[in-house]
């Protein structure tokens, strides 16, 4: 998780309000897009393609992290955005 996903999370632990507006976003159109417009009314400087992309950076990192290289990326990553929704449900 990022800093700044680290950040909310504190935050929502601790705060009700926001943790139940986060968890709301599931329900959302855009529940990515919901999300960052909740962390910016806190403060939070957040887009889509920042939790996109952490996912697949861990994913890369996972790949060249594979004694000698691993020639086949994996197929999936785990989504931050839902795992950010399960640490604090």
């Amino acid at each position: 998780m990022n800093d700044t996903l680290l950040n909310m999370r504190k935050l929502a632990l601790h705060d009700a309000l926001f943790r139940q507006a986060l968890l709301a976003t599931r329900s959302a159109s855009d529940p990515l897009d919901a999300f960052c417009r909740i962390a910016g009314q806190y403060g939070f400087s957040l887009s889509p393609g920042n939790i996109i992309s952490d996912g697949e950076e861990y994913s890369s990192n996972q790949t060249k992290s594979t004694n000698g290289g691993n020639p086949m990326p994996y197929d999936c990553f785990d989504d931050p955005y839902e795992m950010f929704l399960i640490s604090i449900s």
